[in-house]
């Protein structure tokens, strides 16, 4: 019974297969190539119901025309002369955006429908008339003044757009030369630009947006302030009454050695914030600081400093009495927030991260490194881990 019920079964296997051979055999080449979107009428055109105008941009509203074969909605326009863009809408769209505007003027825009095997409308045109775009929004507001060792930028991105401020510097044969450059959407920007002489320098700013537009260029003469390393020989130990505990030598932060040795700053039982004072040697008008946490695959994380305040004094008291607050900020993770750190986080750890002190700062000759808290533990905490391996300060010495 079993060796009939095989036989059977292997009998009608064949039959279907044969079946399906017959199928194809009777099937034409052309019936195997032919497209699976064949070519259908030519589509309908859009009608544009709303035109939005936006910071250079415009968003454009239509209805489109009934059809089934519909694959998308194709916008042709000119940005600034000589330079072609184009957008699209799926076929489940009832409006595109058309961005990259050079200007706050009038613009043509060609709509055109697509259908699924390539076929086209005929264009409906419209005008747009974008309000003025954030490269040259940004570029009323820019200004810069000298700073230590170069100079300052500042300018507003309401639209947080995506933006680059070039620096341009003459040389000595008067011809402009590239020496910065740097990419922000932040809405207000301050950046400082380092590593130049204290001698007069003409210098020229300009914005750009990511589709090649670019502001006007501002133009100065102006005279960087001088500004050297602070030598960390002359750092001592400053201890008040209030100090926290500190399970590390506070020498280690400045012994120039930014790894994990035993030596710097680490507190895990006092509550937020806290941190060290130390004496600098010298009255000295600081211009920026160069911080290092732990960055043995423990970058922006645990107790490496997440906001911290620099205090200064020439006459410290208990508490806050004497002391002055000289800036407020922020360690930033430059992959953006989340726990995934990338080489360019591991990079940027690894070579310390530089905060700018504002030029109105009094000249001082103590600090105070206040926590206000770190990546694992939030402001106010009752306890959490905190530490700090290197610290290198840069200035002018006034005494």
């Amino acid at each position: 019974m079993k060796l009939i019920y095989k036989t059977k079964w292997l009998g009608n296997r064949m039959q279907w297969i044969g079946l399906l051979v017959l199928a194809m055999l009777s099937c034409s080449k052309s019936d195997l190539r032919t497209p699976i979107d064949e070519a259908g009428p030519k589509p309908g055109t859009v009608k544009v119901e709303q035109v939005e105008n936006l910071p250079g941009a415009a968003k454009i509203s239509f209805s489109l025309p009934h059809s089934a074969n519909i694959l998308y909605v194709e916008a042709d326009y000119m940005i600034r002369a000589g330079e072609h863009q184009q957008a699209v809408s799926s076929s489940y769209g009832n409006f595109l955006i058309v961005e990259g505007f050079s200007e706050a003027k009038e613009y043509r825009v060609s709509l055109t429908v697509v259908g699924r095997g390539g076929e086209r409308s005929d264009p409906v045109d419209v005008m747009v008339h974008p309000s003025t775009p954030p490269v040259r929004e940004s570029f009323e507001s820019l200004s810069y003044v000298e700073d230590f060792g170069g100079i300052s930028v500042n300018f507003l991105n309401e639209t947080k757009a995506a933006l680059s401020v070039s620096v341009l510097t003459k040389d000595t044969y008067g011809d402009w030369v590239d020496y910065d450059r740097y990419y922000t959407s932040r809405p207000d920007v301050a950046y400082p630009v380092r590593g130049l002489a204290a001698e007069l320098t003409t210098f020229g700013v300009y914005v750009t947006d990511r589709w090649g537009n670019n502001s006007d260029t501002l133009v100065q003469k102006l005279t960087p302030l001088f500004e050297q390393q602070l030598d960390k020989s002359k750092f001592q130990v400053l201890s008040l009454p209030d100090d926290v505990k500190n399970s590390w030598p506070t020498a280690g932060v400045w012994d120039d050695v930014d790894l994990v040795n035993g030596k710097g700053f680490s507190n895990q039982d006092a509550p937020f914030p806290k941190g060290f004072n130390f004496d600098i040697g010298a009255k000295s008008k600081i211009s920026r600081l160069r911080l290092w946490g732990v960055h043995d695959n423990r970058e922006f994380s645990g107790g490496n400093v997440k906001q911290f305040e620099l205090w200064g004094s020439n006459d410290p008291g208990e508490g806050d009495d004497g002391w002055e607050l000289l800036g407020t900020f922020e360690v930033v993770k430059p992959s953006g927030p989340g726990a995934q750190i990338t080489a360019e986080d591991r990079a940027a750890a690894a070579n310390g991260m530089d905060f700018s002190i504002p030029v109105s700062a009094p000249a001082v000759r103590y600090v105070r490194f206040r926590i206000i808290s770190t990546f694992a533990s939030p402001p106010n905490s009752s306890l959490g881990a905190s530490w700090v391996t290197e610290l290198t300060l840069w200035g002018q010495y006034i005494d």
